[in-house]
């Protein structure tokens, strides 16, 4: 008999009838997630009216919904490559902002849009990989530095420089805002390279750290110190790179 996975507890028969079923009778898994197989084609065998036996998927379907949907260790990895390769694309446009004028008007129409969508599915695959290692820190740590780059982003436009004390105040707080938000990514990283056993996170984590405050020189310099563009720019691409490398390689997690 052929049928459609409806869940991972239920398949719908072509008879109309559906039938529960074990995954361990799926003969040709191979290791999928089954929250990311909803609406794949199956044959399986039925000995009663309710339970499918030896099934065999003979079509997957995997559509964005399931794989947005599904809390599995490789929806959390698709949704964090997505999520880092948007974000690099958006910083891409921003470095050819930089040197070349007309790139500002591809910017500034797509490139908010990209940062959110960019944004919600990392946090998604944060969210999934805390839950599937039943950690109770890992996105707690990062709703807060989420919360703290929200609040230092807000700090920063409502405190604008006027003059140097302005200048001083913002550079102050500014200061002690980037000090705690990296305290949490650490945290966050240092976590994800225990759960998973990569060290490629933390790699990530540092050269990051340690490229930011470059870019900002460089910025503030408005590139005329063009020294800075290398270990300041050349160092976050270099971070992407590995974090990109990091979640491809991410095939489990342990339990905590």
């Amino acid at each position: 008999m052929q049928g459609k996975i409806l869940s991972p507890q239920l398949i719908s028969g072509d008879d109309g009838k559906r039938y529960e079923y074990d995954k361990n009778d799926v003969i040709n898994l191979d290791g999928k997630d089954l929250a990311m197989l909803t609406g794949s084609q199956v044959e399986f065998l039925s000995f009663d009216k309710r339970v499918a036996k030896s099934i065999y998927i003979i079509n997957e379907n995997l559509n964005v919904s399931s794989i947005l949907s599904a809390d599995s260790i490789r929806s959390a990895r698709l949704k964090a490559l997505w999520g880092i390769g948007l974000l690099f694309f958006n910083f891409i446009l921003y470095i050819g902002l930089l040197f070349v004028n007309f790139i500002q008007d591809i910017w500034q129409n797509i490139g908010h849009i990209i940062i959110i969508v960019s944004f919600v599915l990392y946090s998604m695959a944060i969210y999934s990989v805390s839950k599937a290692a039943a950690s109770k820190s890992l996105f707690i740590n990062y709703i807060i530095s989420v919360i703290i780059s929200f609040l230092g982003i807000f700090l920063f436009f409502m405190l604008a420089p006027s003059g140097a004390s302005g200048v001083s105040v913002v550079f102050s707080l500014g200061t002690m805002i980037a000090l705690i938000l990296a305290i949490y990514l650490y945290k966050i990283h240092d976590e994800l390279a225990g759960l998973s056993g990569s060290s490629l996170f933390l790699w990530a984590f540092w050269i990051f750290v340690v490229s930011v405050p470059f870019c900002f020189l460089f910025i503030m310099f408005l590139g005329f110190v063009f020294f800075f563009f290398i270990p300041g720019f050349g160092g976050l691409i270099m971070a992407w790179v590995l974090l990109f490398i990091a979640w491809w390689r991410l095939g489990k997690v342990e339990k905590r």
